[in-house]
């Protein structure tokens, strides 16, 4: 004690040490009560909430300070809002010394929050953090140095956070909360310390865990953390996300491994580096439909400089995209949606701020993108059915890409498209680009869903191609070097009717195809956008087969295929003029197709057409379809075989040029055998007929062109038509008709026949037309060989060949009135100068014609065969003003019946007008009972026997004048009994009679003369009226027709007599000798001979008669004294008469003038004469002796020239005639036994 007492400084540190116990002492046992019930009661009153401390430790030499078990209560103090287990503070006795707060260690274990979101914006410890908020804006702190304290070993060891959100109904949950900060101190001593602090936890099951370096307490602040991030799950985040964006995320795995950088020299630099990985990406729209799926990407991040806006990316590795892409029925594309959507509620527009500086914006470098295993999904529902497309196996790699582009990045890639190989590679700039490309096996039927849409059929084939573009600014080229389109078929689907389907004509590959291409080839295909021009080297077509049809409503089965459903075309507004765009600019190099089919039906005619195009090739060479006009045309090289049936198909052949604007076409042409019979249903309205077979042949040059005045055409070379067959369609006959053997009449398929020949050619043919030009046609020689026509009287008395072309129809009886027009300029068309024809030499040979008339029963034929000829040069030119129109010769030969000669010969112009012809013709032997038709149809009586010989000339002036002659032998025709029922009954037997020689020889002559230009004149009607006109003649007047026969113009059919005479002058004798010659040359006649006599017009003739015979009887007495015989005394002469005449007046016992001795006086001639006369009387019956008379004198006369007397009849005679005119005679009447 007394040490102490001696030594103060001793005894002061002996009360110190004291003291620093006690306090201790209290320290340890008084302060943790007193901060456990202080420590409660204020933060109860800060937070406003109830606050518990389990226990507080405090040790006072250390001065470590242990809080356990503290906890806040929730608002409702049902629970704990936030709770520690322990929090322990040691207080480093270095606090004393450097007059700061120094801690050695604070460590916080166990730290739990829970915390809930009530609702956007308002959490469960709103109340806390209104309390703790300071009141106002709180003053700016002034700048100065940073606090000084130093920190060791800070840690947070087990913390937990349980996060629970309300609003989107999550509960999110950190655990393993791990932070350690070795070392933190803002004493200058200190500050160039490295602080390397440690957080790591997990959240939501996530790992996280970071470190760092720095030095946050120097001017240079330089930092360096590095972050990592494993597998977090981004799918509890997806709430927050605002409901307004388009694009969804839907899940999601992050996975970060990073450091940043951060040091403040002038200016800030922030510094990331390392590689950010997402895993299983899924981004839809707002509907919830998939937009992306990616498997994983991979940014290797070599620096990113955030503040500086610049980063070097070292490579991005994506893995298994998958991007899908939908068009809705409305035709809007999902990712279009995207872009239309509205991510932000429109706001006020706000005043316009200053300008400011221009940002350069960020500048990024990529080393390396990779793609892989990508997948591109298109899924087209505003499609008939939907559309689905897959591009699978994408592969893309990018190099020295830069943000903004400074130079090109390079680029390639492949994929697969329904399982044809794509692949790609190029490189594009901030103003070019270049990309090759190439795609091989690519099925057509991908496109079958949009093809659908226009038409019905399905497409199939492979394509492959190489192509190029480029872009540079404005000018964009694509260039396709190769295109390859194999086995493209154009077939109907399976329950689906396509028009044309089943089509015999072209051997398809596969029975239900419409169309097939084995190849399409494209090379060097050249497209400019911006110049709009288009270059194709070469396009080829190998064996194109197609079948073309068209219905009767006349739709080719192409509009048929036309989809129902397709959109209807934009309306154009009333008066709205489309701009009109730049010309484009095509031209195609060369086009080769080869192999072609065609077949064609068409069943709009009213036959059905059907015909066939096989072999066909076309090369087509420097075509510019959209060239101007006056363009170069291109050279086109076609071939190809043409059939219809089952005959061998021609051969068609063209060799030359072809214009369109305008349609142009000059070139050689070749055809061979076409059949042309195939389109004649195309003409068939207008026509009776039907071209059974035609085969048309052509060997020469062909020139087309269009011009404003109209076309010019030209045609010149060598042509035929080869095997025609044409078939009346109105060819019928009556069900009566028989033929002459009296069996029914059958036609065959040959009898049908109108017309045929084997060949008809024509030679150095040359066809020119010309606007305002006279069409000229020439021909230089035309042969015609084994042909053979058909003609025929119908039914209705109509010859079939006026029926050749259908009659037009009728007009309505209902006039229309006519609408009022605008006013119109008058027309100044001129009439186009008449055509000029010319034909060279004309030859016939092998020719037959059948004649048949059906109009007549029973039917009648004939046959023209054998016939040859010829006809020389014709032209249609007119012949100058006087001079004779020019005529061709003509020589035709043939055989009528198989066995009448024919023979035409003479000159005639069939072109010219008016018509001219000097023709003579002649036919020998032609049998005459086949015409039994006609006579017994207009005479009553069949022909059993005869032949004819004709011998006619013709000869038309120009004038219109005809002067024809018709000589007509008939041999031995013999007529039959008349046939009962016929319509008309002629002495046609008579007639034959009459005009026949001895020898059975009728030869007529029938001239006939008329006026074409007379519409009344009918050159056959006029021959049918001379011939019937002949016939009545036979009855009515026989004998004029004898005489017409033996040349004389007298009737024969009368005997004149002197009045009261009996006997023949010598003009009576002259007739009856012909009359004799008549009846000698035609034994089948008889004659009747009837005499007449008339008293009143006789007496006087009849008593000069007997005066007459009294003086010839007296002759015969003075004869008889004479010695002579009487009968040799000659008729009584006029000088014999004064004598005889005194002789017979002295011998007449009659009263006489006498003298006074009474004897007779001698009286004059006359007186003598007129006593006789007087003295005569006049029996009752000297008429009748007097006829009787006079038909003894004509039959003894005729007895005596030689006609038998059984020929010769004495008919009653007439002493009565009622004509007026009458003379004395005796008839003659001629009849058949």
């Amino acid at each position: 004690m007394d040490i102490l007492k001696s030594k103060a400084w001793l005894r002061r540190t002996v009360w110190f040490v004291l003291a620093v116990l006690v306090l201790w002492a209290l320290g340890w046992l008084a302060l943790p009560p007193l901060l456990r019930s202080q420590g409660q009661k204020l933060a109860s009153e800060a937070l406003g909430r109830d606050v518990r401390i389990g226990r507080i430790e405090f040790v006072p030499w250390s001065l470590q300070l242990t809080v356990h078990d503290v906890a806040v209560a929730t608002a409702d103090g049902q629970g704990a809002q936030f709770t520690v287990t322990r929090v322990l503070a040691d207080v480093g006795m270095a606090s004393l010394l450097r007059l700061a707060p120094v801690l050695d260690a604070l460590e916080v274990d166990q730290p739990v929050l829970r915390l809930a979101q009530l609702s956007p914006g308002h959490y469960d410890i709103d109340d806390i953090l209104a309390r703790l908020a300071p009141p106002g804006e709180p003053d700016p702190a002034p700048a100065g140095p940073p606090p000084r304290f130093a920190l060791y070993n800070i840690a947070v060891r087990g913390g937990a956070v349980d996060f629970e959100d309300r609003t989107v109904g999550r509960t999110h949950t950190v655990r393993d909360l791990a932070l350690s900060v070795p070392f933190l101190s803002s004493l200058p001593s200190k500050r160039e310390i490295k602080v390397e602090p440690r957080l790591a936890f997990k959240l939501n099951d996530s790992a996280f865990d970071s470190s760092a370096e720095a030095t946050p307490f120097l001017s240079s602040r330089k930092t360096q953390a590095h972050v990592r991030l494993v597998d977090f799950d981004l799918a509890p985040y997806l709430g927050y996300l605002p409901q307004s964006l388009p694009v969804r995320l839907q899940s999601g795995v992050l996975g970060v491994d990073l450091t940043l950088s951060f040091e403040q020299q002038t200016d800030a630099a922030v510094h990331v580096r390392g590689h950010v990985r997402a895993q299983g990406l899924r981004l839809s729209d707002s509907h919830q439909q998939p937009l992306l799926d990616v498997g994983s990407i991979a940014v290797q991040i070599a620096d990113l400089q955030p503040l500086a806006q610049r980063g070097h990316i070292a490579s991005v590795d994506i893995e298994e995209p998958r991007v899908l892409a939908r068009r809705a029925q409305d035709g809007q594309i999902n990712w279009q949606r995207l872009a239309s959507s509205p991510s932000v509620a429109p706001q006020p527009a706000a005043k316009p701020a200053p300008k400011a500086p221009a940002d350069a914006g960020w500048q990024l470098a990529v080393d390396r993108v990779a793609l892989r295993s990508g997948q591109v999904d298109w899924h087209d529902d505003a499609v008939a059915g939907g559309a689905r497309l897959a591009l699978e196996a994408l592969r893309v790699d990018a190099s020295a890409i830069a943000v903004p582009l400074q130079k090109p990045l390079r680029f390639a890639g492949s994929a697969q498209l329904q399982g044809a190989a794509l692949d790609f590679q190029g490189e594009a700039g901030q103003k070019l680009a270049t990309v090759a490309a190439s795609v091989r096996g690519l099925p057509l039927e991908a496109a079958a869903p949009y093809v659908a849409e226009q038409w019905n059929p399905r497409v199939s084939g492979r394509l492959d191609a190489d192509l190029g573009l480029a872009w540079n600014g404005p000018a964009v080229i694509a260039h396709l070097a190769r295109l390859s389109v194999d086995d493209i078929a154009l077939a109907c689907p399976a329950k689906v009717v396509c028009a044309g389907a089943g089509l015999a004509g072209v051997a398809m590959r596969n029975k239900d195809s419409l169309a097939e291409v084995k190849a399409l080839r494209v090379e060097n295909a050249r497209l400019d956008l911006l110049h709009q021009s288009l270059n194709v080297e070469r396009i080829a077509i190998t064996q194109p087969r197609a079948l073309v049809a068209r219905s009767k409503d006349g739709q080719w089965m192409v509009q048929q295929w036309m989809a129902t459903h397709r959109a209807p075309a934009p309306a154009v507004e009333p008066g709205a003029t489309p701009a009109r765009a730049a010309p484009w600019s095509v031209q195609l190099g060369t086009i080769d197709l080869d192999g072609g089919s065609l077949a064609l039906q068409d069943a709009l005619p009213v036959r059905p057409v059907a015909f066939n195009v096989s072999g066909l090739r076309i090369r087509l060479e420097n075509l510019a379809p959209l060239a101007p006009p006056g363009s170069k045309p291109a050279q086109l090289q076609l071939a190809a075989r043409v059939g219809a049936g089952r005959v061998d198909p021609g051969r068609l052949e063209y060799d030359g040029t072809l214009g369109l604007a305008p349609v142009s076409a000059q070139g050689k042409v070749l055809a061979t055998q076409l059949p042309l019979h195939a389109f004649e249903p195309y003409v068939a309205d207008a026509l009776n007929v039907r071209v059974l077979r035609a085969d048309g042949s052509f060997k020469g040059s062909v020139h087309y062109a269009e011009q404003p005045q109209g076309a010019v055409a030209r045609v010149q070379g060598d042509a035929s038509l080869d095997d025609l067959r044409v078939r009346s369609v109105l060819l019928t006959q009556g069900k009566d008709a028989v033929q002459d053997d009296g069996q029914p009449l059958r036609l065959t398929a040959q009898d049908n026949d109108l017309l045929r020949w084997k060949s008809l050619g024509l030679r150095g043919v040359d066809v020119a037309l010309a606007p305002g030009q006279a069409t000229r046609v020439e021909v230089r020689e035309t042969a015609l060989s084994d042909f053979f026509a058909r003609m025929i009287v119908q039914e209705n008395g109509r010859i079939n060949l006026q029926d050749l072309v259908k009659a037009a129809p009728k007009q309505g009886s209902t006039a229309v009135a006519p609408q009022p027009q605008a006013s119109a300029p008058v027309s100044t068309t001129v009439a186009a100068p008449a055509a000029v024809v010319r034909f060279g030499p004309v030859s016939l040979t092998g020719g037959a014609v059948r004649f048949s008339d059906y109009f007549i029963k029973p039917n009648y034929s004939a046959d023209l065969s054998e016939l040859t000829g010829r006809l020389s040069a014709f032209s249609s030119e007119p012949p100058a003003q006087g001079a004779v129109p020019a005529m061709a010769d003509l020589e035709l030969r043939g055989r009528a019946e198989g066995t009448a000669s024919l023979e035409i010969t003479g000159k005639l112009n069939p072109l010219a007008q008016p018509l001219a012809l000097d023709i003579v013709g002649k036919m020998r032997d032609l049998e005459l009972p086949p015409l039994s038709p006609y006579t017994v149809k207009y005479a009553g009586h069949g022909i059993e026997r005869g032949k004819l010989s004709m011998d006619v000339a013709y000869k038309i002036e120009p004038n219109g004048q005809l002067t024809a002659s018709n000589k007509l032998v008939l041999n031995q025709l013999t007529f039959g009994e008349p046939v009962e029922g016929a319509p008309a009954s002629l002495p046609v037997r008579l007639a034959t009679a009459l005009l026949a020689d001895r020898n059975g020889v009728i030869d007529l002559d029938l001239p006939i003369s008329g006026s074409l230009n007379d519409p009344e004149f009918r050159l056959a009607p006029v021959i049918f009226k001379i011939i019937g006109n002949l016939i009545m003649k036979a009855v009515t007047s026989p004998f004029a027709l004898l005489a017409n026969a033996l040349g004389g113009s007298s009737d024969l059919s009368a005997v004149a007599f002197a009045p009261g005479s009996a006997q023949l002058d010598e003009a009576a004798r002259a007739g009856l000798d012909k009359v004799a010659k008549a009846l000698t040359d035609r034994p089948a006649l008889t004659m009747t001979v009837v005499g007449q006599a008339q008293l009143e017009r006789e007496r006087e003739g009849w008593k000069q008669a007997q005066l007459q015979g009294m003086l010839l009887a007296q002759k015969r007495r003075a004869a008889r004294r004479d010695g002579q015989e009487p009968g040799d005394v000659a008729p009584v002469t006029p000088e014999e008469v004064p004598a005889l005449l005194k002789e017979v007046y002295r011998r007449a016992d009659i009263p006489k003038p006498r003298n006074l001795i009474g004897l007779a006086k001698d009286l004059p001639q006359s007186e003598m004469e007129a006593l006789l006369l007087a003295s005569i009387p006049v029996p009752e019956n000297a008429m009748r002796e007097l006829a009787v008379a006079r038909g003894v004198a004509v039959r003894d006369y005729l007895a005596q020239h030689q006609v038998p007397k059984d020929r010769l009849f004495l008919g009653a005679v007439d002493t009565q005639p009622d004509d007026a005119k009458w003379t004395p005679r005796a008839q003659l009447t001629l009849a058949m036994p």
